[in-house]
């Protein structure tokens, strides 16, 4: 710990500090929030079967000051769906104020919509594909979370 009169400067304000700064200059660093995605617009996929071997999938949310997140997503016929096992969390929160996000698979950026999924039965299929391609405890899905339907934006 490097100290002063007036200041303390330990590990924890740097790693802080390196957050904040690797946080507003673009995409996220593993559970490190980014900025906006990078990259050219590619047109909505007709299905998702490309990203079933995608462990993880970037998404971009409050597009006035852009937030991306690293996530876990799956894809059901044109729709790709992503969790949030709190509907609190900033990504979520923004999401739910603004359904404009861009969406990253295995490198290709897509603008979509989001909503959130209200319909159980729906919900119910959302979780069975999550619990399979990531091998889920299926009791961790039982919370205050939500799954957010992605949609190609006009």
């Amino acid at each position: 710990m490097l100290t002063s009169s007036s200041h303390v400067f330990s590990r924890a304000s740097a790693f802080t500090l390196m957050a904040v700064l690797i946080g507003a200059c673009g995409a996220p660093l593993g559970p490190i929030p980014g900025g906006a995605l990078d990259g050219d617009l590619t047109p909505w996929p007709d299905d998702w079967l490309h990203a079933e071997e995608c462990e993880n999938v970037l998404l971009q949310t409050n597009p006035v000051e852009p937030y991306s997140v690293t996530i876990w997503g799956v894809g059901i016929d044109q729709a790709f769906y992503v969790g949030a096992s709190k509907r609190s969390h900033q990504w979520a929160q923004y999401m739910e104020e603004d359904p404009r996000v861009t969406l990253e698979v295995d490198g290709k950026l897509y603008r979509a919509l989001a909503e959130r999924v209200i319909d159980p039965a729906t919900t119910q299929l959302v979780a069975d594909r999550f619990v399979t391609k990531y091998d889920m405890d299926p009791d961790n899905l039982d919370s205050d979370g939500a799954f957010y339907r992605l949609v190609q934006a006009p």
